[in-house]
């Protein structure tokens, strides 16, 4: 945790009596169409051309670490680097029997990354599989070019040899067909032209100049038609879900796409091939963004003109953000004044603020020993004690009748302004010994060995938040004439 980050500020009270990565990630799609005699406007999009990943372990991981080191020899693994994971992929450590399953909290460099729990035993030896199968849907757009017959579409996706492109596991350069066989969705029907009756997907299928493919199809019956568009607009497009996407082929470079054929057919009704366009798919990895944002706090003391209305009344004094001017005081009625503050922070604890007055007030700034009475000490303006008699620095009591001994003096109230400060108490309150017409307190005192005690506070992060400190003073008629001044000081604390 960060220390907490602490603003000060003090304010002068002076008076005469006559007397303050993501992470986010974004991932790019290239297709290029080879246009033909044949079928027209193709093109085929992955939901996440992201590359699957498949590595291994290096030397040095241990168990119960949350740290992976990977091997980073080019060649040597189809995934050479952690730039090709993201927080939040699922990944397989660990070799036949022992792969475990992890997520992934961060990527720190090509050869590490950190997962969000600890490797187990027998899933952090040298040469251990590292995978994490990237599925993505394909949605594969194209125009007819000619009339055929209940015939069928054939979408024809790069496999290596049956048993290993389908074991759900990513090959280098290759689509796997996973475990689970793909849904493939065909168009809505077009009338009598096209009648989609059957989807198939099957794995490792179809050879075409020594490659090997997955084959996904869509048979219909119908007179079939030219210039059909299954673009997603005019009619529905075929999708494919699930499909798992191939690994960096060898030699692959970071931030070069790894460009795959993927092919689009068109068969007759006894499964000749018609038309047929290929086109090139790119997978490629995705682009991490960071940012840091710095741990920031933010306390204002606002001054505030004559005639503020603050905690029920209309001030008599203007304020300034470091003095609080009562000049002349009467000795029979309250003189009111007020100053705003603010804080905002990105603490995720939230903030405190607190207040202390270094004394009471004393005349010519002198000291005013211990806790004074208006009695005991004609050269201070003692701490208000309230209507009754009750209020300290930590008890709040109502504060409304100049007239009486316990009257006279200093004090303070609280006046929230956006209703999502938690202050210490409120004006308003009507609990204890407030009525809920100007509750207040005193300052806590350090001449008095008093310790400083909190306003107002959050417990996350702030956006300006508003609060009133209404000053109150009244003087006592035995206090001696002359000037008298302390000083308040406020604490803004963040916790981050």
């Amino acid at each position: 945790m960060r220390p907490p980050i602490a603003l000060s500020h003090l304010t002068k009270i002076s008076l005469a009596v006559p007397l303050f990565i993501g992470l986010f990630f974004a991932s790019t799609l290239v297709t290029k169409t080879l246009r033909s005699a044949s079928l027209t406007s193709v093109s085929v999009t992955s939901s996440n051309p992201r590359p699957s990943f498949r590595g291994a372990l290096a030397a040095g991981n241990t168990v119960g670490s949350s740290i992976v080191t990977i091997n980073t020899t080019q060649g040597a693994y189809p995934s050479s680097s952690s730039a090709q994971l993201v927080e939040g992929d699922i990944l397989r450590i660990g070799n036949a029997g022992t792969l475990g399953s992890f997520t992934v909290a961060s990527t720190s460099s090509n050869a590490v990354f950190n997962i969000t729990t600890g490797l187990g035993a027998g899933q952090a030896d040298i040469g251990d599989d590292v995978i994490s199968s990237i599925s993505a849907g394909l949605t594969v757009r194209f125009t007819t070019a000619n009339a055929i017959a209940n015939g069928r579409f054939r979408v024809l996706v790069p496999s290596v040899a049956v048993g290993v492109g389908n074991d759900g596991i990513p090959d280098g350069g290759f689509y796997d067909f996973g475990t689970v066989t793909p849904t493939v969705t065909c168009p809505a029907d077009v009338g009598a032209t096209y009648d989609f009756v059957a989807s198939v997907a099957t794995a490792s299928t179809t050879t075409i100049n020594g490659t090997l493919y997955h084959s996904y199809e869509c048979a219909y019956s119908g007179v079939g038609a030219v210039g059909t568009a299954f673009d997603g607009t005019s009619q529905g497009a075929i999708t494919v879900s699930s499909v798992i996407n191939p690994a960096p082929k060898a030699n692959h470079t970071l931030g070069t796409a790894d460009s795959h054929n993927i092919i689009i057919q068109q068969l007759s009704s006894v499964f000749a091939v018609q038309d047929t366009t290929t086109v090139a798919v790119a997978v490629i990895e995705a682009v991490k963004v960071t940012a840091a944002v710095p741990p920031q706090i933010t306390f204002q003391i606002i001054g505030l003109p004559t005639g503020t209305s603050a905690c029920g009344v209309s001030t008599n004094v203007t304020t300034t953000p470091t003095s609080v001017p009562f000049g002349e005081i009467s000795i029979s009625a309250f003189t009111n004044a007020a100053q705003a503050m603010s804080v905002s922070t990105n603490a995720s604890g939230g903030f405190v603020v607190t207040a202390i007055e270094n004394d009471q007030l004393g005349r010519n700034g002198g000291a005013c020993v211990g806790d004074p009475t208006v009695a005991s000490n004609p050269n201070c303006i003692p701490d208000a004690l309230g209507n009754g008699g009750a209020m300290t620095h930590t008890a709040s009591a109502e504060w409304t009748n100049a007239g009486i001994t316990n009257g006279k003096g200093f004090g303070y109230s609280l006046h929230d302004l956006n209703n999502t400060t938690t202050e210490a108490f409120a004006f308003t309150t009507a609990t204890g010994n407030c009525t809920g017409t100007f509750c207040a307190r005193q300052f806590a005192d350090a001449e008095n060995a008093q310790t400083p005690v909190t306003i107002f506070s959050d417990t996350t992060v702030a956006d300006n938040e508003n609060l009133y400190v209404c000053y109150r003073i009244v003087a006592a008629t035995t206090t001696a004439a002359g000037n008298y001044e302390n000083f308040v000081t406020y604490n803004a604390t963040a916790t981050f």
